[in-house]
């Protein structure tokens, strides 16, 4: 009687490979998320392996759980459910029928990569071998160009590994790996794909939410929230500071022409965050300004409102078209979210021609007519704080 297969997760990552002196500290970061993320589901470790991490004694019942769960890790170019056997091809070919089971499949393929130079057979040898043995006992044929079922060997020199589904991630760099940013969030769908892909490069992302509240509902707030759960699956923790926008709004609209509104109100979302940002320790600020997209996205727009900042701006969208966002906003299962109904802040104010070419000179004098000190010190004062963090993939 064959032995019970000892399952394991084999995860690749890409970027970290290249960080030189550093690379330890990157590898030991994602190790620690991957632990995080997976601490709710048995294993028996999770260890390094020549330049691959395992997940390792795992409960095949359970791959679809640890599989939802690792999707989320930042850093991981991709991971693969497999079975551990000997570096020999007696030992793969036994593994091999192990991995296969039941499956159904029309033709296959074996991709074979040695690590381990020194073994008595090549990955050519391999694929050659373990393929003729697999078309023979299942009879099934080979295709290389559009497998069915692709099997994967990767032989290590103390170990090897065979497995066949390979699930890709986001690669990029582990979450929480640099420095701290203040993401300007809406409930629409731009806001949170540019957070996502600033998680992706590791910056450690709070928030900051402006609404109207009372003179508009609750519901972006409300949706908002649900989008940082969402985002917590990637960076495991996160600060909210939710901003009463509505007095500001208000002295704007009775001091400043209406073809400025929306300018100025961004302008003061801005000179808010900064104070929170300054405060706090933050070093840039994030938006989900796409060029063009809407007026206040024009490029002298955005001078404008960012001529406030004492920090830099990180802008991840700026280039990219509304489709693009759209479709990431569908991968990180923001979207659903974001096109609940909801009434905007800047939106629900808008009047019915914008200026889309602010002139400095123009904004700067306009500026000086507002004396606004005192409420927007209120503003700041009022200023809710909430947490939110990961709460795992329930079984």
């Amino acid at each position: 009687m064959s032995k019970s297969p000892i399952y394991l997760i084999v995860i690749h990552y890409s970027e970290i490979a290249l960080k030189g002196n550093n690379r330890k500290f990157f590898e030991n970061l994602l190790i620690n998320n991957i632990r995080k993320h997976i601490s709710h589901l048995k294993h028996s470790s999770i260890t390094h392996h020549e330049s691959r991490i395992l997940v390792n004694d795992i409960v095949i019942n359970d791959w679809e759980f640890f599989k939802n769960c690792l999707s989320n890790v930042m850093g991981l170019k991709n991971f693969i459910l497999m079975i551990k056997c000997k570096s020999d091809i007696e030992a793969l070919k036994s593994a091999a029928v192990q991995l296969i089971g039941k499956k159904n499949f029309k033709n296959f393929r074996i991709t074979a990569r040695r690590n381990y130079k020194k073994l008595t057979f090549t990955s050519q040898d391999a694929n050659i071998i373990v393929g003729e043995f697999v078309q023979k006992k299942f009879k099934k044929p080979v295709n290389l160009n559009h497998p069915d079922l692709n099997i994967h060997l990767e032989l290590l020199k103390d170990f090897s590994l065979i497995g066949s589904e390979k699930i890709n991630g986001f690669s990029g760099l582990p979450a929480n790996c640099q420095e701290k940013a203040l993401s300007l969030i809406s409930s629409g769908i731009d806001s949170p794909v540019a957070s996502f892909e600033m998680i992706k490069r590791g910056v450690i992302v709070d928030y900051i939410h402006f609404h109207s509240y009372p003179a508009i509902n609750k519901q972006s707030i409300s949706n908002v929230k649900k989008i940082l759960n969402v985002l917590s699956n990637h960076q495991l923790k996160s600060t909210l500071y939710l901003a009463p926008l509505l007095s500001i709004q208000e002295k704007i609209m009775e001091i400043i022409p209406d073809k400025y509104w929306v300018i100025f109100f961004r302008r003061y979302m801005i000179k808010i965050a900064n104070d929170i940002a300054l405060k706090n320790r933050y070093v840039a600020l994030i938006t989900g300004d796409s060029i063009g997209q809407v007026a206040s996205q024009t490029l002298s727009n955005i001078r404008a409102i960012s001529d406030v900042s004492d920090l830099p701006i990180i802008r991840p969208l700026s280039g990219l078209n509304k489709e693009d966002i759209v479709n990431k906003a569908e991968i990180i299962s923001t979207y659903n979210i974001s096109i609940e109904p909801y009434e905007d802040c800047c939106s629900f104010f808008v009047p019915p021609h914008p200026e889309t070419k602010a002139k400095m000179d123009i904004i700067n004098r306009l500026d000086k007519t507002l004396k606004i000190d005192e409420i927007y010190n209120k503003t700041l004062k009022n200023i809710e704080i909430q947490k939110f963090k990961y709460r795992g993939e329930s079984k």
